[in-house]
């Protein structure tokens, strides 16, 4: 029966036979064994699901276990009992130890929380302090226009208010529920009516702060009008309200207030009184006129009490036991103190009464300046100085007095100053010389040691008038210390570009003669800085110099002058003055003592300075 090959491959009893290539060797082909291919076992495919929704086959009886078995598994379950315990309390320490560090971590961030929000605080409390500034500089504005300036309808205060100041920008502070971080708030056609409308309802309760000066309900007006111009708040917010008419009120009577609830009113207008700066106060420019010390306040005072502008037109004495009203201004009589004249004393009782009652007229002043010793010795001054002025106004020959002795103290006071500029620029030129570093150079920066510099004018052929400064130094001072100042000034003036400043220039200087008069050097020089020619001078015209100068001396040890040539020796005119004076000296031994007890407590060292030269003794 012929088959086909889709019956051979399906029949597993068929042989298969392979065929070979036409080329084979006839001795292999007769050697091939049929393969007969034996049919594999079936074994059914099951499944996972199968396999998981079938039973467990039953597990055989276990045989009986021995003593020696049952003591094994008995040590196994032990240990692993152990092993257990282990790892829990491992747990345990390492859940600890994670449950610290976290605590840590937060409570770290818990300091740098509060560090910021004080941070915070602060800049919201420097704020505060300077908006509450901004609104007395504008009660003080206010305050001072009268009745008929400051009386304006609300629109146009409220136009020309708007158009000469602008709204600060008004912050809120952080409260403990909310964010520290301040919102600026929106100001809107619509705040300002609905705060001009709450200010205007409870414009009533504030009656009870009013004064009995008249014009008290027109600046009551015009703060209010002035508050409905800055920003409005909810109703949680805090803000500053503007009440001018409090400052006239006698005691310590509150400069700032907050407004708060009306529950709370009673207690605010109590507690809420303004807190004085931390620093004094500075004047902004020379245009600020604010009473910032005790001693303008009292100036003022006196000229307000007498009902005079100013102090250039002081009225007449007043007759001694001719009595006052009290309604009438303050006299003095200028011939006499108020410690001598008992009228001049009832004045100054009266002048100090007032001023303690009057005393918010001075806000910028501290409180602790109105005590009695202090207003005692204040105007004891103000009044020395209203006196001299009297006497200055009445007699031509006191004023110009007067005057020549205020152009002295100002021209004094000029030349300390370009002394202390000097002595400012040479110790910064020190500071970049190496070389100087030693002790020994510490006493030549004094102010008494810089030289004056005198300002003097001349006119040229053409009138033209210059004004230059004539630099006149100490007969004291040595050759090695004006080269010294040299150097440093060379440095100076290298290293600082000599620029004009504000149109005027820097003033030319020129060499003068030396200062005249008895100049001593002051306390601290070293021997190397007197001069030896002076001393000279000196030992002939004044004997008692040399004990003068046995205090004043002072030379540091541990300096050799001859390894040190930056400042080079003596000049030949005091070495040749020395060699000539030599000759006649005959007071040697007395020079020798001196110079002995200065270098007692210092040790020797070769040196060749000016006052261990001119006190050597004579070989």
């Amino acid at each position: 029966m012929p088959t086909s090959e889709l019956s051979d491959a399906l029949n597993p009893h068929v042989v298969q036979t392979r065929s070979r290539p036409s080329n084979a060797s006839p001795l292999y082909s007769d050697s091939l064994q049929p393969v007969i291919q034996r049919p594999q076992q079936y074994v059914p495919h099951r499944s996972e699901l199968e396999l998981a929704i079938s039973e467990p086959p039953p597990q055989a009886a276990a045989p009986p276990s021995s003593p020696h078995n049952t003591v094994a598994r008995s040590r196994n379950v032990n240990s692993g009992g152990v092993h257990a315990v282990q790892e829990l309390l491992r747990l345990l320490t390492s859940t600890k130890e994670a449950q610290e560090i976290e605590r840590k971590r937060r409570v770290a961030w818990e300091q740098e929380q509060e560090a910021k929000y004080a941070l915070k605080q602060a800049e919201m409390e420097r704020r505060m302090l300077e908006m509450r500034q901004e609104i007395a500089s504008l009660k003080s504005v206010i305050g001072t226009h009268g009745p008929t300036s400051s009386f304006t309808t609300p629109s146009n205060s409220a136009a020309v208010s708007q158009s000469s100041f602008s709204p600060p920008t008004v912050e809120q502070q952080p409260t403990p529920s909310t964010s520290p971080r301040p919102t600026p708030v929106s100001v809107t056609n619509s705040s300002f009516q609905a705060h001009l409308a709450s200010v205007s309802s409870a414009q009533p309760s504030t009656s009870r702060f009013q004064s009995v000066h008249p014009d008290d309900n027109v600046s009551e007006a015009n703060a209010m009008e002035l508050h409905a111009l800055s920003p409005s708040f909810s109703p949680p917010a805090r803000f500053i309200s503007v009440d001018p008419s409090s400052s006239r009120q006698g005691g310590a009577s509150s400069a700032r207030k907050r407004q708060t609830p009306a529950s709370d009113e009673e207690e605010s207008s109590d507690s809420s009184s303004g807190t004085p700066p931390v620093r004094p106060l500075k004047r902004r420019s020379h245009h600020d006129t604010r009473c910032l010390t005790i001693q303008h306040a009292m100036r003022n005072h006196i000229l307000r009490v007498m009902q005079v502008e100013s102090d250039k037109e002081l009225p007449d004495s007043h007759p001694e036991g001719t009595s006052l009203g009290s309604n009438d201004p303050v006299r003095f009589v200028w011939d006499k103190t108020p410690k001598q004249s008992v009228h001049n004393g009832r004045m100054k009782a009266r002048v100090l009464k007032d001023l303690k009652i009057n005393r918010t007229l001075y806000k910028h002043v501290p409180d602790k300046e109105f005590n009695k010793k202090s207003l005692d010795s204040v105007f004891d001054q103000a009044f020395v100085t209203l006196r001299q002025k009297f006497k200055a106004q009445r007699d031509a020959s006191i004023a110009q007095i007067q005057r020549q002795r205020e152009d002295a103290k100002s021209m004094k006071a000029r030349r300390l100053s370009r002394k202390k500029g000097k002595l400012t620029n040479r110790s910064e030129a020190r500071n970049r010389l190496e070389a100087f570093e030693h002790i020994t150079f510490d006493g030549a920066f004094q102010v008494e040691c810089m030289s004056s510099e005198e300002s003097e004018a001349e006119e040229d052929a053409l009138g033209n008038r210059s004004i230059f400064l004539r630099v006149r130094g100490f007969p004291w001072r040595s050759t090695r210390l004006q080269r010294f100042f040299d150097m440093l000034d060379e440095e100076e003036t290298f290293d600082k570009t000599l620029k004009p400043k504000r149109g005027t220039g820097r003033k030319e200087r020129c060499a003068g003669p030396m200062k005249d008069g008895f100049l001593l050097p002051p306390k601290g020089v070293a021997n190397w800085m007197i001069s030896r020619r002076w001393m000279n001078q000196m030992r002939i015209s004044q004997c008692d110099v040399l004990d003068l100068l046995r205090d004043a001396v002072i030379d540091p040890p541990g300096f050799d002058w001859n390894q040190f040539r930056a400042l080079g020796d003596e000049s030949e005119d005091e070495i040749q003055n020395h060699m000539g004076h030599a000759s006649g000296m005959q007071d040697s031994a007395q020079l020798y003592n001196l110079h002995s007890e200065i270098t007692t407590s210092t040790p020797t060292t070769l040196s060749s300075s000016s006052l261990h030269n001119a006190l050597a003794p004579i070989s």
